[in-house]
């Protein structure tokens, strides 16, 4: 078959690969592209559990100032009572206490962050119930600043880097095989 009558008859699945090519950057793009809106709607999650926990807290500090206890003497009392459900109320504000400590500190970095750090330190201090709960009402979005340019960005490098990866092993498997056939 001479070179030209190929090259016509390959016209139309070049045509068809050269579109799709650009579909799945794009679709990398985009997908790459919500992490920051993800990050915004996992903090406003984060920062609700923050609230409410502090309302919590608030209302142990003031009991225990009632009595003039601070809070930790207050839930301590409680731990050391000889009365089950005074323990058993005694550990949960302590979790509490303990939980609306932690996500603070998770939420204060995070805000504090930018960039490219705003990804790292979301990942370094992810709370897993609250970031399946965000997933689960996740609204897709894409805001149009920076970030968002370079998750884009990232998204089309790294999903046109796996594709080409699998192109040209299936490349080689198929080199593979005709070389094999030959001999």
């Amino acid at each position: 078959m001479s070179s030209k009558i190929k090259n016509t008859l390959l016209a139309p699945f070049r045509f068809f690969m050269f579109i799709f090519e650009r579909a799945l950057a794009a679709a990398g793009a985009v997908a790459f592209a919500q992490f920051p809106s993800f990050i915004v709607q996992y903090q406003q999650r984060l920062g609700g559990h923050v609230d409410e926990l502090g309302l919590i807290v608030s209302k142990y500090t003031e009991a225990a100032a009632k009595n003039n206890r601070t809070i930790e003497e207050y839930i301590s009392i409680h731990l050391k009572s000889e009365i089950n459900d005074f323990v058993s109320s005694g550990k949960i504000m302590a979790e509490n206490l303990s939980r609306h400590t932690e996500l603070g500190e998770a939420l204060k970095v995070l805000m504090e962050s930018s960039g490219i750090m705003k990804l790292f330190v979301f990942l370094k201090t992810i709370n897993f119930d609250i970031f399946k709960k965000t997933a689960d009402n996740f609204t897709p979005g894409i805001s149009f600043n920076l970030d968002t340019l370079f998750y884009a960005l990232a998204g089309i490098i790294i999903t046109m880097g796996i594709y080409y990866m699998i192109k040209k092993f299936l490349h080689l498997i198929k080199k593979a095989v005709t070389n094999k056939n030959k001999i």
